[in-house]
C-alpha cells in the first residue's frame, strides 16, 4: 500500500472513529433508549445543533467548547469520547496494515 492511500486510511479511520465515540458518549449520558430520542442539542438552551456543529473533532475546538447560541461550556467529556474513538480506530488500522505486511 503506497503512503497516500495509508494516510486516506488513517483519516477515515480517525473521522468514523470520531463519530463512534461520539455516538457512544451520547449513548453513556443519555442512556441506550434516550440515544435514539431527538435531536443533539445544547444542554443549557436546548437549542438543536445544526450538522457543522455536529462534525466529529472538528467542532469542539472550532466552537471553543462552547454553545454557538448561549454561549454555555460544553463539557471536555465530549471531545475526549470523539478523541478516544478517533485514536481506538486509527490503532486498529494502524495494527491490520502492520500484520498485513506480514514479516
Amino acid at each position: 500500500m503506497n503512503a497516500a492511500a495509508t494516510a486516506l486510511s488513517i483519516l477515515l479511520a480517525a473521522g468514523v472513529g470520531g463519530a463512534l465515540g461520539s455516538y457512544a458518549g451520547v449513548v453513556a449520558s443519555r442512556g441506550w433508549r434516550g440515544s435514539l430520542e431527538g435531536r443533539s442539542h445544547c444542554e443549557s438552551c436546548g437549542r438543536a445543533l445544526r450538522w457543522f456543529e455536529l462534525v466529529p473533532l472538528l467542532s469542539y475546538p472550532l466552537l471553543r467548547g462552547r454553545c454557538r447560541t448561549c454561549g454555555a461550556r460544553v463539557p471536555i467529556s465530549v471531545y475526549g469520547w470523539e478523541l478516544g474513538g478517533a485514536l481506538l480506530a486509527v490503532a486498529a488500522v494502524i495494527v491490520g496494515l502492520i500484520v498485513a505486511r506480514g514479516p
